[in-house]
This record gives structure tokens, C-alpha cells and sequence, in this order.
């Protein structure tokens, strides 16, 4: 097992050394269950969230022990460098790799705990959504884009959001960041484009949300929206023909 700590958290460290009997025990409280699991625990007093990543399967172990960092340590790596960058995103409190006969088999990423919600819900299931939440969160988005961060699942999940009561407005933070893309200065076109494809399926809500970044990067918001469609028709065909060829093996 190898176990990396921040340093103002190595108080924990007796906690995180028995992290798979803590993260299966009754202690925790289970805030997303699919494929990676995410628990909540107050250890020491402290909020911790934890993150276990899906076992990989024979291939992966080989590729993650010898030629590519595990998405745990990507996350804790990340997470510095969002906030580097000045994008929020949880602090960093470790992370954990598990190996088996000498390979890697799964891995745990533990951070402080925000407590806001995420903006999916707030947007996307709400009929009538916040426009005002919808077009904060284009131009965080573009805010990003002009760090030089593409978010590897901009999804609206992955936008945990609060409503500033000084000037109404909303900050976000970022969180499932370990498939990020830095670069120095903005990303080209094309790609920030095919980034803001997967923000959202809702159309309404895609509209509002694409013209409001482009209004901020100082683009042609109608091409701005027509070229983002173009990729989130393409993901959205792509989607479809992977639900025909799995109805064909059932």
C-alpha cells in the first residue's frame, strides 16, 4: 500500500493506514454509490470526504503500476494546481494506492469536505432553472478555460455552487478533476468547444449556457453555438450507437 499524506494532515494517518475497514464501516455516510464510491467521515474532528475508485481490471493494474499515475494520485496532484490557478476545488488530504502481488488494484483520494450542492439538480431537473446560476456557471467555465484548465467530465454534477449574499451572485467549487487538461494560457478553440459539448443534454438550458460563454470570451455567439451543437450531436450519436450494440448482446 502506498500512502501519500499532506502535510497538516498527518494526524490522520493512523485513520487513513486502515482505510478499507474504515471506508466499508457503519462510521461513514454514503454520498454517491456507482462506479467509484464516495463516503463522508468526520475523522479527528475533521470533514473528509473520501473517494474509492473502481478496481481495475488486469490490463489497467499493469498500465497504473508501471507506466501511468493512478486517477487517486491525479486528484491529489490536481488539486493544487486548480488552486493555483485560482479555480476552487477541495483541499487535498491524501491518497491511497492498494496493490495485490505487486500491482495496482484500486485507489482511495481524500479531501475536506464542502458542503454545498451540486448545480445538476438546480438546473437540469428543475423546469424553470436559474438562469442567473446557469449563466454564473458559463462564465466560471470560461474563467477556467482562460487558466488554461479543461475539465476532463464537465459535467453540471461536478459544479458545487453557493449564492454569495453581497452581490447575489454564485461561486463554485470544482471537484472530480483527476482527468483534467492543463495548458499555458487558453485552450484552442476546437477544444474548448468539445468541452462545452458534455456540459449538458438540455437544450434550453445548452443555449443559455453557450451564448453566455461566448458573450464572456468576446465570440460570435451564434457560431459559438453552432459549433458546440455540432460536437454535442456528435457525443449524443456516438451515445446511441453504444446503446444499439449493447441491445444487440441482450
Amino acid at each position: 500500500m502506498k500512502i501519500i499524506i499532506a502535510p497538516e494532515f498527518r494526524p490522520l494517518r493512523r485513520d487513513i493506514e486502515d482505510i478499507s475497514r474504515l471506508f466499508g464501516s457503519p462510521e461513514g455516510k454514503t454520498v454517491y454509490e456507482g462506479r467509484n464510491s464516495i463516503r463522508n467521515f468526520i475523522l479527528q474532528g475533521t470533514p473528509v470526504t473520501i473517494k474509492r475508485f473502481k478496481r481495475v481490471n488486469f490490463a489497467q493494474q499493469i498500465a497504473y503500476t508501471f507506466f501511468k499515475s493512478t486517477k487517486a494520485e491525479r486528484a491529489y496532484r490536481y488539486a493544487s494546481l486548480f488552486r493555483q490557478r485560482g479555480i476552487n476545488t477541495p483541499r487535498e488530504i491524501a491518497y491511497v494506492e492498494v496493490y495485490e502481488h505487486g500491482l495496482f488494484t484500486t485507489g482511495y483520494f481524500l479531501s475536506d469536505t464542502c458542503p454545498d450542492p451540486p448545480a445538476f439538480p438546480a438546473l437540469v431537473l428543475e423546469p424553470d432553472f436559474d438562469s442567473a446560476l446557469a449563466s454564473d456557471l458559463a462564465r466560471f467555465v470560461a474563467k477556467m478555460h482562460s487558466k488554461g484548465i479543461v475539465h476532463g467530465d464537465l459535467n453540471l454534477g461536478n459544479f458545487l455552487f453557493r449564492k454569495n449574499p453581497e452581490d447575489g451572485h454564485f461561486s463554485f467549487t470544482v471537484i472530480d478533476i483527476n482527468r483534467s487538461i492543463f495548458y499555458n494560457g487558453y485552450p484552442d478553440q476546437t477544444t474548448c468547444l468539445k468541452n462545452l459539448s458534455t456540459l449538458t443534454h438540455r437544450r434550453d438550458l445548452f443555449q443559455l449556457m453557450i451564448s453566455e460563454y461566448a458573450r464572456e470570451r468576446k465570440w460570435d455567439e451564434e457560431e459559438t453555438l453552432r459549433g458546440a451543437t455540432v460536437w454535442l450531436e456528435k457525443l449524443e450519436a456516438r451515445h446511441e450507437r453504444k446503446q444499439q450494440i449493447k441491445k444487440l448482446f441482450k
